[in-house]
């Protein structure tokens, strides 16, 4: 079968979505005859990985708008990034129709960006169409909602834009032509699904994966009672990320075990978050590590006993794939691509559906488990990186994908 990934950022030396795009390709050319179209921003990146590695078996082909029309690549602001996106999915069918005269595809599947607010009319290509993974349709839960003081605005805004897609018939009629439409949260599948005439078509799958080279056997050694307990968060400080939770939550821990918290990022809130440790009288029990590139968070995970992720909303995020694939068990809420990732056989999930202050406490009392049971931590942590290994590297996914999806299409 011919497969042809529209991926608008697809670049095999960067992370998130730009490793998303181009390992859909990678890992699927070992099942399928393998075409990729992605920006030409991407191109030097690729070309010098595909001659670097002799990769001979994917054929990409590069799209993107004129460049008075660019305005993101001369001011490198957000809001004319989306304007871009925008641009080159409503001009990327063009360039998929000429280049399906000559190649005649079977399948074309849109990888990225993963938001599923833009989708380009692909089945108008005469190839079965899949969508996804993405995701978006998450909303901030109601019990979070005193964080985004300062951000209500933001948050409606989102909110408006969300329900006002279920109104655009072209959108609409898009999504009910898609052969299979994938979702990376159960939010977002329910989202999608209230719009289709074929409700099945709309299946699971999260939309990210670890790179199977790059798992490392972690180190699942007990440690002794006397030793210090490392609890690991990693990301960008910003509201949604649910840092002042984290901080609130971390304060109500009871315990003699020595233990301390590492956030490592930066962002917008960061002088806010060492105001509120300090206000909480957790200072010394919390570590802002600033900034660390990427290749050097290796020896980060590997100091780590645990990872916490207390997003208050988030597609799936990709640090839990390398919390778990570095043998780090996850405490969670109940909720997003979290859900979908973690059971109680490699983590704990702290359910949402009740009020703040017996979320706080549960996830407190969550914090403490991991804290005092170093068993539970190695059982957790061994649990979870057989899980990414047997099921979320990008090839088991392609497998998966391979033999559960597309022979269903």
């Amino acid at each position: 079968m011919k497969i042809l990934y529209s991926a608008f950022t697809a670049n095999p030396y960067y992370g998130s979505e730009a490793q998303c795009g181009w390992s859909w390709a990678y890992a699927m050319r070992e099942y399928n005859e393998v075409y990729l179209l992605t920006r030409t921003d991407n191109k030097e990146h690729i070309e010098h990985f595909l001659k670097k590695y002799n990769v001979n078996n994917i054929k990409v082909f590069y799209h993107d708008i004129p460049k008075w029309m660019n305005l993101y690549s001369k001011t490198k602001k957000n809001f004319f990034y989306f304007c871009y996106y925008y641009l080159w999915q409503k001009t990327v069918l063009k360039t998929i129709n000429k280049l399906n005269k000559e190649y005649h595809f079977d399948y074309v599947q849109h990888v990225t960006l993963g938001d599923f607010r833009i989708a380009a009319p692909l089945w108008k290509s005469k190839c079965k169409f899949i969508f996804g993974p993405v995701g978006g349709a998450q909303i901030t839960p109601e019990p979070f909602r005193p964080y985004m003081k300062g951000h209500e605005k933001s948050e409606k805004i989102r909110e408006l834009i969300n329900n006002t897609v279920k109104f655009n018939p072209f959108y609409r009629h898009t999504l009910n032509k898609a052969h299979l439409i994938l979702c990376a949260n159960k939010e977002t599948q329910e989202f999608l699904s209230s719009m289709l005439q074929d409700r099945s078509k709309c299946r699971l799958l999260t939309e990210n994966g670890m790179v199977k080279a790059r798992i490392k056997q972690p180190d699942f050694n007990i440690k002794n009672k006397t030793d210090t307990v490392n609890i690991l968060w990693a990301g960008r400080f910003i509201y949604r990320k649910g840092l002042m939770f984290l901080l609130e939550a971390l304060s109500l821990v009871k315990t003699e075990r020595k233990y301390n918290l590492f956030l490592v990022g930066n962002g917008p809130e960061a002088e806010a978050l060492k105001r509120k440790a300090s206000e909480l009288g957790i200072e010394d029990k919390v570590t802002f590590t600033g900034q660390i590139p990427y290749l050097e968070m290796k020896a980060i995970y590997g100091t780590s006993d645990f990872f916490v992720f207390p997003s208050l909303r988030e597609t799936t995020g990709t640090v839990l794939f390398e919390a778990m694939s570095n043998g780090l068990p996850i405490l969670t809420f109940n909720q997003n691509g979290a859900d979908l990732l973690i059971d109680e056989s490699c983590g704990i999930k702290v359910d949402i559906n009740q009020s703040l202050d017996e979320i706080k406490k549960d996830f407190a009392n969550g914090i403490k488990t991991l804290i005092e049971n170093d068993a539970l931590r190695v059982q957790l942590g061994k649990a979870g990186y057989e899980k990414i290994l047997n099921e979320y590297t990008w090839e088991s996914k392609c497998k998966t994908f391979e033999n559960k999806f597309l022979k269903d299409i």
